[in-house]
């Protein structure tokens, strides 16, 4: 399960800490642990327990995992261009993300030009 991670980040504030993706973190959280494996929750709509696996958290203080998303990068963008409310008013998205994944991918060890995401990864198993 991928999710914004629902701590807040005193050092990035402007970022992840925005009440939205907090809220969405926590949410997705607590639907994974302990209601999702709850055989007595959603019992009234039919569902039955299972378990996720991993909840990979972006956005977290302390990531531990990192992903290669050089290739996805043009396939990010055009996610990140379809929130036209969100960032149509952002002349400078393209270089902006692109500076900040090479950021993340020189910081994990990547070669240059590489670009990459950081995640804080853990078993819920």
């Amino acid at each position: 399960m991928l999710t914004n991670s629902p701590l807040r980040r005193w050092d990035r504030i402007a970022g992840p800490s925005h009440p939205d993706h907090l809220a969405a973190g926590e949410a997705t959280t607590c639907a994974v642990y302990p209601d999702a494996r709850n055989p007595f929750t959603f019992t009234d709509i039919g569902l039955e327990p299972w378990t996720v696996r991993e909840i990979w958290y972006s956005g977290g203080p302390a990531p531990d995992h990192l992903v290669d998303v050089t290739d996805t990068f043009p396939r990010k963008l055009a996610a990140l261009r379809a929130h036209v409310s969100q960032t149509s008013h952002l002349t400078d998205l393209d270089a902006t993300i692109e500076a900040r994944l090479a950021m993340v991918a020189a910081a994990g060890g990547l070669p240059a030009g590489r670009l990459a995401e950081s995640f804080s990864v853990f078993s819920t198993a």
